[in-house]
């Protein structure tokens, strides 16, 4: 590994995959992922926002479903399932579906939906054998991204997809923003993929990818204004003055063309 151009980043010389350079064990990481993390940390408050997040995962569904036949007899799993938004837009679609998160407040939330959402490490759980793994806006929050999906490709079953969406450390925006790019806040993202890096890395376990596109998001103003002026701390007051005056249903749908929506199939 070498010193990446944007500071707190490492680079492999061989492979150009990036990551942060800081040392955090799975407490520490546990103990990220609190209740603050989805109240006032990483999200302003995620719950309200949850209109938006549906809108997401509504036209992330649409691009998975390209590529399941017969959604209707297959099981998806979630990984960092979170409150279960997602599972809910995909529960009337495929024949079961469940997840797990680390946030034991979330999934709790979840399962007092109804839902099958274990709170636990996937890597240490055993969570059965599913046709389509998802990982929205996860991967890069993963202590070690390579056991999980090399852990996905022994339990998939034959054919199965897994879908991931992450940034693009190699986008143009990124490039040009370097280290001032949203996604750059340590110790949350620990993880920095390339379109290149991620093929790259699911093709080691046998994934073939079959579909890669930049994706836009729908946020609420309340979600941006928190994460471009209290997220990291840079402006938390000058959010805090701000915040009642936004109103809470004004939302925006962005493409800045540095998310990536992959697909891949397990061969």
């Amino acid at each position: 590994m070498q010193p990446d151009r944007r500071p707190g980043l490492i680079r492999c010389r061989e492979c150009g995959f990036v990551t942060a350079d800081v040392a955090i064990d799975e407490a520490g990481l546990r103990a990220l992922y609190g209740r603050h993390y989805f109240n006032g940390g990483e999200y302003a408050d995620y719950a309200a926002d949850q209109d938006a997040l549906r809108r997401n995962f509504s036209r992330r569904i649409a691009t998975l479903l390209r590529h399941v036949s017969n959604p209707g007899a297959r099981s998806l799993f979630e990984i960092g399932s979170a409150y279960g938004f997602f599972l809910d837009e995909a529960k009337p679609r495929f024949a079961t579906v469940s997840g797990i998160d680390v946030a034991e407040d979330a999934a709790r939330a979840a399962q007092a939906r109804g839902l099958s959402v274990q709170a636990g490490d996937f890597l240490t759980t055993d969570t059965g054998r599913h046709d389509v793994y998802c990982l929205w806006d996860t991967i890069e929050h993963l202590q070690h991204p390579d056991r999980v999906i090399a852990k996905i490709a022994r339990e998939i079953r034959a054919g199965g997809i897994i879908a991931i969406t992450t940034g693009d450390i190699d986008s143009l925006n990124a490039r040009l923003r370097g280290r001032r790019w949203r996604l750059i806040h340590p110790p949350t993202h620990l993880h920095y993929f390339s379109g290149e890096t991620l093929a790259a890395l699911l093709a080691r376990h046998g994934f073939r990818t079959v579909e890669r596109e930049y994706v836009g998001s729908t946020r609420s103003l309340r979600a941006i204004a928190h994460g471009l002026l209290a997220l990291g701390g840079r402006s938390d007051a000058v959010y805090r003055s701000i915040e009642p005056l936004i109103p809470p249903r004004w939302e925006v749908t962005l493409n800045l063309f540095d998310i990536m929506h992959v697909i891949a199939r397990k061969m």
